[in-house]
C-alpha cells in the first residue's frame, strides 16, 4: 500500500491564511491598501521574502492586487474562482446571455416553487427597487430582487451560479444607469413594469407569465 508522507504546513502557506483570513474578518474591507512589506511582515511575525511570498499566493487567489507605484489593495474578500476571474474577462453581451438563459428558468421555477417568505422578500425588494433615490440604489435593489427571484427558485446550484455573477452584474449595471445616453424614459418605464408584472407573476404562481416578463426584462438590457 503506497501512503504519501503528510508534509508540515509551509510558513509561506500560514502566513497567507493569515492574511486570508484578516481579509475575510473585515479587517482590510474590499479597496483597502494594505501594510507595507516591512510593516506586513512584522506584524505576522515572519522574515520579509515570507510575506512577500504570502501576498504574492493572494495575488494569484484574486483577493489583492499590486498598483505599481502605490501599493497592494484588497480586490476581494474572498479567493476568486477560475469562473469569477472569467466574467471578468468577458464581453458584457455575452454575460447577459447567459443570464437570461438562467434567468428565465429561475423565474418559471418560483413562480412554482415560492413561499410565502419568498413573496415577502420580493415584494419587499420590488418597493426598494421603485424608491431607490440613488443610482447605487437602485443597482443594489435591483440585483436584491433578481437574487430574490433565483433563492425562490430553490435550486442551490442555480443560486450559486447567479451569485458567481453578481460582481460582475452590479459593475456593468453601474456602467449603463449612469450613462444617460444609454437609457431613455420609456425603457426605464417599459423595465419597471417588466419587474412588476415578474413579481405579480411569481405571486400568482403563473410559470408563463414569470418567464415572459423575465425575458422582456432581459430583453431590455441588450
Amino acid at each position: 500500500m503506497a501512503v504519501r508522507q503528510i508534509k508540515q504546513q509551509s510558513l509561506v502557506q500560514k502566513a497567507a491564511d493569515e492574511l486570508a483570513r484578516l481579509i475575510g474578518d473585515g479587517e482590510w474591507p474590499v479597496g483597502t491598501k494594505i501594510p507595507n512589506e516591512q510593516d506586513l511582515s512584522t506584524l505576522l511575525g515572519v522574515g520579509r521574502s515570507t510575506g512577500r511570498e504570502a501576498v504574492r499566493a493572494l495575488i494569484a487567489s484574486g483577493q489583492l492586487y499590486s498598483h505599481q507605484g502605490s501599493g497592494t489593495y484588497v480586490m476581494s474578500s474572498t479567493p476568486v474562482t477560475e469562473l469569477e476571474r472569467e466574467l471578468k474577462r468577458s464581453d458584457r453581451r455575452e454575460v447577459y446571455e447567459v443570464r437570461r438563459l438562467l434567468e428565465v428558468e429561475a423565474g418559471r421555477l418560483a413562480a412554482m416553487r415560492r413561499t410565502s417568505a419568498d413573496v415577502d422578500l420580493l415584494q419587499a425588494a420590488l418597493e426598494a427597487r421603485e424608491n431607490a433615490s440613488t443610482p447605487t440604489e437602485f443597482v443594489d435593489a435591483d440585483i436584491k430582487l433578481h437574487r430574490a427571484v433565483v433563492n425562490a427558485a430553490h435550486n442551490s446550484v442555480l443560486s450559486m451560479v447567479f451569485d458567481s455573477f453578481i460582481e460582475t452584474l452590479r459593475n456593468s449595471a453601474l456602467d449603463v444607469i449612469t450613462d444617460v445616453t444609454a437609457r431613455n424614459p420609456e425603457s426605464i418605464d417599459d423595465e419597471a413594469a417588466a419587474h412588476r408584472d415578474l413579481v405579480e407573476a411569481i405571486v400568482a404562481g403563473d410559470a408563463d407569465a414569470a418567464s415572459a416578463a423575465t425575458r422582456r426584462n432581459m430583453d431590455g438590457l441588450d
